[in-house]
């Protein structure tokens, strides 16, 4: 827990949050009318059995990682060993060819502790209650090239930012059809937030002095809302011209063991779709638009870490250790770096910080779906998915094909292309067991961690029952 929270506050270019972010369900399912989760990604779908129910914790069961910045950005082979993009082995043009002007890494983690789902009242009836996690990281170029290739010149390291939050959510869902080929759905969720950690760095320059001194100018604040949680003993520095002064030192952040809700909130999800076909205008053509988390979390007081604000002298990357050869220590030179970070913001304990609504990154996203007229258990779909977030926003585009040979039986393959770049899809129902990938893993390492930061993994058991809902 220490190590974590250092790394969200110092922003290290070799550390990950540990947890994307309001988390996405399995898009690859969009166009599977048996997969029970379908209402996730747009309230108002429909579900093509009377009921379901969930299998508890592993009925949905999301993890995943999406970024422009992985491991073989951070990491390079050499001589059987991986060495860091600091190692004098690798050239400043291999390393920082590699880099983007924003370097972004956004996870998120979902389960769902209970879901059911019936045809009711004249419309599909959804009641849920799931675990969220999420996160994202953003580091400026600047950054990457100030510790690899230092020189005699000014450098912007604005932009920094991150942020990590968990919380629970009881969300209750209705969807109908409200004309002959629309329907229209919504989701009304109530929130309680477990905990939230947002480090915000505005403004970071370092203006050139002479040959090895820079000043500085930071503004950072890291706000920390988690029951129980204390930046601990401070740690003392000396100013460059005399006296000394208290910075937080990360590796001394705890939780006393106190308990209980660190906020809540309330969010709304709406959706629409449309039948052309039923509508007698286009056959077998449908269409949707859905915006999802729409809503905020009020988290209660908690603890606030600033940075002064005052230009200071900085010496801080003359001396970055990388040891030459193969087997450098990688945590070695990951903590000189986080130390020497940390040391650049220079945060200040400030105390308490009140109570403050925050957004859950509201997702809009559109779809459409084509039937074989000579074969309508054959569609092609698209969608367009945004999140908006701030710096932490992105956007997603994706094509698909969806085979329904059964009625509990579906499979689908799709390629998509945004933000973080291209990848490929695929997901399986089969009945009462569904598995699916929006972004293959592609290689590993010897670790097993995922050479791209664009990988996740969604499985889930359910229980349907009852047939086909009737035709309305």
């Amino acid at each position: 827990m220490k190590k974590r929270l250092s790394y969200i506050a110092a922003l290290a270019a070799l550390s990950v949050l540990p947890f994307k972010a309001s988390a996405q369900q399995l898009q690859s399912a969009y166009f599977m009318d048996a997969y029970a989760y379908g209402h996730q990604l747009n309230p108002a779908h429909d579900f093509n059995s009377k009921a379901y129910v969930s299998i508890p914790i592993i009925g949905n069961l999301n993890a995943g990682i999406n970024g422009n910045l992985g491991v073989d950005n951070l990491l390079y082979p050499r001589n059987g060993q991986l060495v860091t993009y600091l190692h004098p082995s690798i050239s400043v043009e291999e390393a920082l060819g590699n880099f983007h002007n924003n370097n972004k890494i956004q996870m998120d983690f979902t389960t769902s502790i209970f879901s059911f789902g019936i045809h009711k009242w004249k419309g599909f009836n959804t009641l849920e209650v799931n675990l969220r996690m999420n996160g994202g990281f953003n580091a400026p170029y600047d950054m990457f090239e100030l510790t690899k290739d230092l020189q005699n010149r000014n450098y912007n390291l604005s932009a920094f930012g991150a942020n990590a939050q968990a919380y629970a959510e009881v969300a209750v869902g209705h969807s109908r059809e409200v004309y002959k080929g629309i329907r229209a759905g919504a989701k009304l969720k109530f929130l309680v937030g477990a905990g939230r950690v947002d480090a915000q760095f505005t403004e970071l320059r370092l203006d050139l002095q002479d040959e090895n001194r820079w000043m500085a100018t930071a503004n950072a604040t890291v706000n920390a809302h988690v029951k129980g949680l204390t930046w601990g003993e401070m740690k003392v520095e000396e100013y460059e011209n005399g006296g000394t002064y208290e910075t937080i030192d990360f590796d001394n952040v705890d939780i006393d063991g106190a308990k209980g809700i660190a906020g809540v909130g309330m969010a709304l999800d709406l959706g629409a779709e449309a039948d052309f076909g039923k509508l007698d205008l286009v056959p077998n053509l449908k269409a949707g638009i859905a915006i999802r988390d729409l809503g905020f979390l009020k988290w209660k007081e908690g603890i606030s870490a600033c940075n002064a604000g005052q230009p200071f002298v900085f010496e801080g990357f003359q001396d970055i250790k990388v040891q030459d050869g193969p087997g450098t220590d990688i945590e070695d030179q990951t903590d000189d770096l986080t130390d020497r970070l940390t040391d650049l913001y220079r945060l200040e304990d400030a105390g308490v910080v009140s109570g403050r609504n925050t957004g859950l990154g509201t997702t809009l996203a559109i779809s459409a779906e084509y039937a074989l007229p000579m074969y309508d258990k054959l569609t092609f779909g698209f969608t367009s998915t945004s999140r908006i977030q701030k710096r932490y926003g992105w956007n997603e585009e994706r094509l698909y094909v969806t085979v329904k040979p059964m009625r509990k039986i579906e499979a689908s393959v799709n390629a998509g292309v945004g933000t973080f770049g291209p990848s490929w899809g695929w997901a399986v129902n089969l009945g009462y067991f569904f598995l699916g990938m929006d972004h293959m893993l592609g290689k590993l390492t010897k670790q097993g961690i995922p050479v791209r930061s664009n990988a996740d993994f969604r499985l889930g058991l359910v229980i349907p029952f009852g047939g086909a809902p009737k035709k309305r």
